[in-house]
């Protein structure tokens, strides 16, 4: 049978080591760490797996390091692996049948990357080549991402080099935590501009620099770098690997550039070589929505959703072929009044991945709309798997968000009942308790963060606007008092002395940072829901109008939410009375117009808006249904006034037929 050498270098890996070299028990017949400097207890620990020590003094090249671990193997065969890497068990069968075959040279192995936030990882499935035969001709080159590959190769062009399927690595080195802190891509990038003076032809290196360039958000050198790279590639070869990632990344960098055009000729480009490659589809689409042509990008991603499982070769990203293409699925729907399809869409997606709170928010977007009934209720049940408190907590601080106070408050009471004992949970549930009128109960939740010094102000302010809502001018007073001797923010002041104003307090006009503003929005939504109008006009009638106009559609969009149709289109005017003509607002004074019955004079809005944008479709849609209203509401007429002629009643009976 043949034999097994782990080869490693590491330097201060104490926290990791021991998970790696215990997943190559019974399958590595020898383990050689080459250590480069650690001050912690990493050799320690490698030497209570039986592993082989060598100091290394760290020459700049990672290659040098690993060609020390080769120098050192007695094995037949080399695996290689990092610290932050493991072997899966059921690997070692797989793995010894690997070492067993008489005609291979090398192998690629699947490896499966763990990356993002520490608490909910994504995984990404990738191929590296880690096993080869232990020969002295073969070695490693380059000083960062080294690579021993193109020793073999220049032995042999035809060395037989293959997959090892059944083989997987883990590799969490990806994750937030790990990155920060390595400090890798700084790293990373000081080191591959060396390298790459040293080795200007090497593709490899190229495209390992665009690579870090990309992580570092410096999309427009990354794109020049990987044009290189793909110059001097071709698509097929045991060297080529890295082939479909290098198109994706192109296709990602322009696409971050917004060079969106460019980026669908590298999506045509790569997909008329690998015509089953999900992310290409998802990328594809998301150029095409970026560049307003929303049916092809809706059947980009309806194609990304309809692959099936990706080839290692291409280190498909997660949610490409799921959760992520449904969202934009879903988005595309909404676009064009459909909300029951994207419903659809984005709960497809959340059944794909359940901690994607991004479909959770449409979702509920969607059912609320500010109605806070027992059907939404009842749907909400159904949709979302509320089983621990984290979960509740989630969907009540998402209604809250949406101004669903009730209903968040009956999420974020389950989720305190059930254990969540947090400041954030309980300040949400009382102003929650505040805006139902349940006043003791939402007072004592903020009680008991009185005395907690992170939270104290936005306790008191708070607990000021419950009894703002409440008319107890006294207790506002009172609670404010504390308020302003903290000498905060001159905003803020300005904001705890509309509070405290009488109604005919002169206090001078009011204004404020647009970062500011949104504790004011905060207390206007509030007196909205509590229906109480007037306290939200006093308090608008105080601002001085440079503030008005900045915030015009947001207040129109308001008032709107609230049925309050003549201060929203006196908002509008406002909005509309700018050089500068807002596709929102336009189209917002339509929906105003509509509910008010004013049907001709919301097409004339949507007519206007289709001309400020005519790649946005939400004004077409619009204008259809507002047309079919004019229609309906002319054959009344027309039927009222000429009873006796037969074809108005006929078309009235077919456009009723049509509801």
């Amino acid at each position: 049978m043949p034999t097994i050498s782990l080869c490693m270098i590491v330097r201060d890996e104490e926290k990791c080591i021991a998970k790696c070299l215990a997943s190559v028990q019974g399958v590595a017949n020898e383990i050689i760490v080459v250590d480069t400097g650690s001050k912690d207890e990493t050799k320690k620990v490698a030497a209570g797996f039986g592993a082989k020590i060598i100091d290394f003094i760290w020459t700049g090249s990672f290659a040098d390091a690993r060609n020390a671990s080769l120098e050192a193997a007695n094995g037949d065969w080399v695996l290689f692996l990092d610290a932050d890497e493991y072997l899966e068990l059921p690997s070692h069968e797989a793995l010894r049948k690997a070492t067993a075959q008489v005609d291979v040279e090398g192998y690629y192995i699947p490896i499966v990357n763990i990356y993002g936030n520490d608490q909910k990882p994504e995984q990404c499935r990738d191929i590296l080549f880690r096993l080869f035969r232990n020969r002295s001709e073969y070695r490693f080159r380059g000083i960062i991402h080294e690579q021993v590959l193109n020793s073999i190769l220049e032995k042999d062009q035809n060395a037989n080099i293959v997959i090892a399927h059944d083989v997987a690595i883990y590799h969490y080195g990806y994750l937030d935590s790990q990155i920060q802190e390595k400090d890798k891509i700084n790293r990373n990038l000081a080191i591959l501009e060396q390298q790459i003076k040293e080795y200007p032809e090497d593709n490899y290196v190229i495209y390992q620099y665009g690579l870090e360039l990309y992580r570092a958000e410096r999309y427009g050198e990354s794109i020049e770098m990987l044009k290189k790279a793909l110059a001097g590639l071709k698509p097929e070869g045991p060297a080529s690997m890295y082939y479909p990632k290098l198109i994706r990344l192109l296709v990602m960098a322009h696409y971050q550039e917004r060079r969106n055009e460019e980026a669908i000729e590298y999506v045509k480009y790569g997909l008329s070589l690998y015509p089953d490659y999900a992310d290409l589809y998802h990328y594809g689409g998301l150029c095409y929505y970026e560049l307003n042509t929303y049916g092809t990008s809706f059947d980009y991603f309806m194609k990304a959703t309809a692959q099936g499982e990706q080839a290692y070769i291409y280190g498909a990203y997660p949610g490409m072929r799921g959760y992520k293409s449904y969202y934009y699925l879903g988005k595309i729907c909404e676009q064009f009044g459909n909300e029951e399809e994207a419903l659809r869409y984005y709960l497809a997606g959340l059944q794909d991945n359940p901690s994607f709170h991004s479909a959770l928010e449409q979702i509920i977007r969607i059912l609320v709309k500010g109605e806070e009934t027992d059907d939404v209720r009842i749907a909400l049940a159904n949709m979302c798997d509320c089983c621990t408190a984290e979960a509740k907590f989630i969907v009540g601080r998402m209604l809250f968000m949406e101004c669903a106070y009730q209903l968040a408050g009956e999420y974020l009471e389950a989720a305190v009942a059930a254990g969540l004992n947090t400041a954030e949970a309980k300040i949400y549930l009382a102003v929650c308790l505040g805006q139902q009128d349940r006043v003791i109960e939402a007072l004592r939740l903020l009680d008991e963060y009185v005395n907690d010094s992170e939270q104290y102000v936005r306790v008191m302010v708070n607990k000021a606007i419950i009894f703002w809502l409440q008319d107890n001018a006294f207790k506002v007073r009172s609670i404010t008092d504390s308020l302003i001797l903290l000498g905060l923010d001159e905003d803020f002041m300005a904001i705890v002395k509309l509070l405290r104003a009488r109604p005919n307090e002169e206090l001078g006009l009011v204004t404020l940072r647009t970062d500011s503003s949104e504790l004011l929005f905060d207390i206007l939504v509030r007196a909205l829901d509590h229906r109480d109008f007037r306290k939200a006009d006093e308090i608008l009638v105080r601002m001085q109008q440079a503030w008005i106009k900045t915030h015009a559609l947001r207040l129109m969009q308001i008032y709107l939410r609230y049925d309050r149709l003549n201060e929203a289109e006196r908002y509008g005017h406002i909005c509309l009375a700018d050089s500068q003509v807002s596709f929102d607002a336009l189209v917002c004074m339509g929906d105003i117009k509509s509910k008010k019955a004013e049907y001709w004079e919301a097409t004339e809005y949507y007519r206007t808006a289709i001309n400020s944008a005519p790649y946005n479709p939400r004004a077409y849609v619009n204008l259809l249904k507002m047309y079919d209203k004019l229609c309906l509401v002319t054959l009344k007429m027309a039927v009222e006034k000429h009873p006796d002629v037969e074809l108005f009643k006929t078309m009235l009976e077919q456009e009723k037929a049509k509801l």
